[in-house]
């Protein structure tokens, strides 16, 4: 009976072993999306133009940021936006994109301000 039961324990501590290790080599595998500069300000356009599909606009805020800070500070930024600044959404050609108030649309503007005049800047 204690045989089976160190035996049980050691294949449990032996199979947790190997999800980590599992888990670490895989982790780094995982897609990320690098956007440029070009790619946030047609986000932010398309944003303030009412034809940004919702699914686009909840990728942006959902991805991943490791390693840039100013894009990180971008999606939280728009994060904020989208908490306080959704009007709805509304279907514009057989698609579902995001409208905003007047209080998001101008804080996405003055986004789109800042981001155009960056020069040369690659998230």
């Amino acid at each position: 009976m204690l045989i089976q039961l160190l035996v049980s324990i050691v294949f449990l501590f032996l199979l947790l072993i190997l999800l980590v290790l599992f888990f670490i080599r895989h982790q780094s595998k995982v897609p990320y999306y690098r956007l440029t500069q070009e790619q946030c300000v047609t986000l932010l356009k398309r944003a303030i133009q009412g034809v940004l599909p919702e699914y686009e606009w909840h990728a942006f805020l959902g991805m991943t940021v490791r390693d840039d800070d100013a894009l990180d500070e971008l999606r939280e930024r728009c994060l904020l936006i989208g908490e306080f600044g959704i009007k709805g959404t509304q279907l514009i050609n057989g698609q579902l994109c995001i409208s905003f108030n007047k209080k998001g649309l101008s804080q996405l503007e003055l986004l789109l301000d800042e981001w155009q005049h960056k020069l040369h800047y690659l998230v």
